[in-house]
């Protein structure tokens, strides 16, 4: 009996998709940020040179969040400055289409990462769903081996419906403060966990 009900537990797991993320990077986590621990939640592995983890407070779901840390690592030596480039000209092109879209660029002053803070929206019709302040910290590392790649840690905020207005009324103080906490963050030790 109880085999049974193992057996049956097993299989709607892998029918819901609910997995547990694998840790690629060696950072496993709780994270911590803002005084809030984040727990890994959820992996991929979308190429050969693209690693992400993503890591979420206590009762938050990747689908539905308000706080989210990100980590992007590309297992090649792509340069800060180009990196940002293409997140740019990303954004650039989400704003023809994306009202509330807006960014902004910080540079250390050793030169060596990059901060670009942005903001984006979704719509249904004329009526705003979701806001999505995100704060990107690029900095290229020593993956291993003498290896170089870049890594980018990721803070975003959403809000939904009805939080939307009070949201944005409060983020010009609020962008103040996460942005020197990411800035004063210190940047996870990654080292690749196999394939």
């Amino acid at each position: 009996m109880k085999l049974t009900l193992l057996l049956a537990v097993a299989l709607l797991l892998s029918f819901t998709g609910i997995e547990s993320p694998v840790d690629r990077l060696g950072v496993k986590g709780p994270l911590t940020f803002d005084k809030t621990h984040f727990k890994l939640a959820w992996t991929a592995k979308p190429n050969e040179k693209y690693y992400i983890q993503e890591y979420l407070p206590d009762g938050e779901t990747v689908e539905a969040f308000h706080q989210m840390l990100t980590l992007h690592l590309f297992d090649t030596e792509v340069p800060v400055e180009d990196a940002v480039k293409v997140k740019v000209k990303e954004l650039t092109q989400r704003k023809q289409t994306d009202p509330i879209c807006n960014y902004s660029i910080t540079e250390s002053p050793d030169q060596k990462e990059f901060i670009v803070d942005f903001l984006l929206g979704a719509s249904k019709g004329d009526h705003m769903t979701i806001v999505e302040f995100n704060i990107y910290r690029y900095r290229q590392i020593d993956s291993g081996a003498g290896r170089k790649a870049l890594l980018i840690f990721a803070y975003s905020n959403r809000a939904y419906e009805d939080e939307i207005t009070p949201f944005l009324s409060a983020l010009g103080d609020r962008r103040m403060k996460f942005l020197n906490q990411v800035i004063e963050a210190e940047m996870p030790s990654v080292r690749i966990e196999g394939n």
